[in-house]
């Protein structure tokens, strides 16, 4: 996000009124967008949970773009394995 400049979900976010929790962090690598169709199914999850935050049972995980699937599905994995009971996705665009 900070090539872009602006996380596109904080800010429709926090524009709706809605509260949300920054709960993942990424290791930087090189952008999704550079990537072809094959390299983003081999890529490794670069997300972790941040140390310190109370995981929610109910969660709704929001991405900015939809392309393979793998990015938001691996967030929702992660999230689980973390203790989430129940975790709603939805995508911005597709």
């Amino acid at each position: 996000m900070l090539e872009r400049g602006f996380n596109q979900v904080e800010g429709l976010v926090e524009a709706a009124g809605f509260s949300f929790q920054d709960l993942l962090e990424k290791r930087e690598e090189r952008a999704s967008s550079s990537k072809n169709r094959s390299e983003r199914l081999a890529t490794e999850l670069p997300f972790f949970v941040k140390s310190g935050v109370t995981i929610p049972k109910k969660i709704l995980l929001i991405d900015d773009i939809y392309t393979t699937g793998t990015t938001i599905n691996r967030m929702k994995k992660l999230l689980e394995e973390a203790g989430a009971e129940d975790v709603k996705t939805f995508s911005l665009v597709r």
